[in-house]
């Protein structure tokens, strides 16, 4: 009961928080500040382990000096998976970052598209690339 409790306590959180957001960031309204802060400036992508399209969704796993990390994405949403090791990447849950601001104020879904490049991510969020990471970017992109 508890879980069920938390969850609704979760979306409570982050509906609020995109209706009254403290940052927007291009077409982003931030959902979770604290994971905001927390990588903003601070995610340092050293590698890249998997990049791969499902349905209307990008799914890339990557890794820094530190965590192992999962972003699910597509034009409508962001959300983060953050772990210290590669199996927690399958168990734990992911955290809602942000929401596309025509969808956060529309209430209308927005045709997703799988194109928005990692690149542009990191450069919208201030995420640093390493150089291994853009050599995979290139490689996962151009592959699929």
């Amino acid at each position: 009961m508890s879980n069920e409790k938390d969850l609704i306590d979760k979306l409570t959180k982050y509906y609020n928080k995109i209706k009254n957001p403290t940052y927007q960031i291009d077409q982003w309204v931030i959902a979770n500040d604290n994971l905001y802060i927390e990588l903003k400036n601070k995610l340092n992508i050293i590698s890249i382990l998997s990049y791969s399209f499902y349905k209307d969704e990008t799914i890339v796993v990557i890794e820094d000096k530190k965590y192992y990390y999962a972003i699910k994405y597509n034009s409508n949403f962001i959300c983060i998976r953050k772990t210290d090791t590669e199996y927690g990447l399958i168990i734990d849950n992911y955290d809602l970052l942000a929401v596309n601001r025509e969808v956060a104020y529309s209430n209308k879904q927005i045709k997703s598209i799988n194109n928005i490049p990692l690149t542009k991510l990191a450069k919208t969020f201030d995420w640093k690339l390493g150089k291994k990471a853009k050599e995979y970017i290139k490689y996962y992109t151009n592959f699929n």
